[in-house]
């Protein structure tokens, strides 16, 4: 008759072994669902690039808000960083520029139909003399953009403008979302559903 052998006990090194696996990987866990839930909820905006967005950018590292420093029309410095926390549609343009004063309208619309607590339109002039933006607001009747001039011109280094007009978009976390070259008709219909993305 064979006696039962007595199950050998589990050393204590393999259980705090088993104990900190299991404790990395529920960490890794909560890691993940952290990550998934904070993605956007339209992660690329590419899908808008065609028809009027068909110059649309959405760079795969998109850089943060750059520490812009321009003028108000009274001379006084103001940050671009100073409206983190809302969607900022930074625009940069002249009224030298033909592409830009054709779009200007068209964003002092934008600004008055959607700019609020969670969104503005930042239209930044590279004209040399502040007058020269300020007498095109008054001609054209724009009445719904603050005026703002870098006659600097130290913009277009920061934000690497290639030409006039361009448009970029920024979080209000500070990250670029995305950014269009050339001149472009805030009020059509592909640019409004990029608009319904691109807000929280």
């Amino acid at each position: 008759m064979s006696i039962p052998q007595k199950s050998r006990p589990v050393s204590k090194i393999l259980v705090y072994g088993i104990r900190l696996m299991l404790f990395v990987a529920l960490i890794a866990s909560v890691f993940v669902i952290v990550q998934s839930c904070s993605i956007p909820k339209n992660p690329s905006l590419m899908r808008f690039a065609k028809a009027d967005l068909d110059k649309l950018v959405v760079l795969e590292a998109p850089p943060p808000m750059p520490s812009l420093v321009f003028k108000d029309k009274d001379g006084l410095d103001v940050r671009l960083t100073d409206f983190r926390g809302k969607t900022v549609l930074l625009n940069v343009w002249a009224s030298w520029c033909a592409p830009c004063v054709a779009e200007i309208p068209s964003l002092d619309k934008l600004q008055a139909d959607r700019g609020g607590e969670d969104f503005v339109v930042i239209a930044v002039s590279m004209d040399r003399h502040i007058d020269d933006a300020a007498s095109f607001y008054t001609k054209a009747g724009i009445e719904n953009l603050a005026l703002y001039i870098d006659s600097t011109f130290s913009i277009s280094a920061k934000v690497g403008v290639q030409g006039l007009p361009i448009s970029i978009f920024y979080g209000p976390n500070g990250r670029e979302l995305a950014r269009i070259p050339g001149e472009v008709d805030w009020q059509s219909q592909q640019v409004s559903a990029l608009l319904d993305a691109v807000f929280p």
